[in-house]
């Protein structure tokens, strides 16, 4: 039997990327949680975000550490099922740092859009709960990717393929829908962080634009793999992933590590 080390532990942490990490961390905190809880050291009230600013300022962390900690396994096993699916493809176009901001930006404008919507439209609270779970960081990452590559394809089981642009379009509805049926602070979340994946696409979109437009006194002309690169990725935001050549797929395989 292999002798346990506190070693091989950081070893696993330090050969995990961003995704995966974040992933055992949401993990790690729930059985953690769960534990203190069952033998009442611990209550998620502590770290839950409340929905008026009187209590928040006494709790201020809660911004943050609502996102890390969820009520239930179920919503647990979604929100990381979600994160892991479609984390994965934005880290086949993006840098882990964009991935990582644009996640925690997510969790940062649901907590803005949380709180604010207590105050804009207090009929609709029948319910005063406060918030828990990581949703508005997958929800920005969905909306951004999905953005980036509207006609992407998705399969999902029983229900065939799906483009991203159509998944977005129903996650905004059904959100929107759902406000009035006495619940709506989640949902308010939900559409902060489909927010700040929209805000991100935007600012990718005009670093884009002046990249296009800058001179250079160097030169003009970008390196052959590169134009070949975004030639493949024009090609996935027409036609989707399906629509590339065996020998495309491996080019942007390469790239992506």
């Amino acid at each position: 039997m292999t002798n346990f080390k506190p070693s091989n532990i950081n070893k696993l942490f330090k050969q995990q990327d961003q995704l995966n990490l974040l992933i055992i961390i949401n993990l790690l905190i729930y059985l953690c949680a769960q534990i203190l809880i069952a033998i009442k050291w611990f209550s998620l009230r502590w770290v839950a975000l409340p929905y008026d600013l009187v209590q928040l300022t006494s709790k201020w962390w809660a911004v943050i550490t609502y996102g890390f900690f969820h009520q239930g396994f179920v919503a647990l096993f979604f929100n990381m099922i979600l994160l892991h699916y479609f984390g994965r493809i934005l880290l086949d176009f993006e840098t882990p740092k964009k991935f990582l901001c644009i996640y925690f930006s997510g969790i940062l404008l649901g907590a803005v859009f949380f709180v604010t919507s207590y105050y804009l439209f207090p009929n609709f609270y029948v319910i005063k709960a406060p918030l828990l779970g990581a949703s508005a960081g997958v929800m920005a990452v969905i909306t951004y990717i999905s953005l980036k590559l509207p006609h992407y394809q998705i399969k999902i089981r029983f229900l065939g393929y799906f483009k991203l642009m159509h998944l977005l379009i129903f996650l905004v509805l059904f959100n929107l829908l759902q406000i009035p049926l006495g619940n709506p602070g989640g949902y308010f979340a939900h559409l902060g962080g489909l927010t700040a994946g929209f805000v991100f696409f935007l600012i990718n979109l005009k670093q884009k634009e002046k990249a296009v437009t800058k001179p250079s006194v160097f030169s003009i002309t970008k390196p052959k793999k590169e134009k070949n690169i975004d030639a493949i990725l024009d090609k996935i935001s027409r036609s989707g992933y399906e629509s590339l050549t065996d020998e495309e797929k491996e080019e942007l395989f390469k790239h992506s590590k």
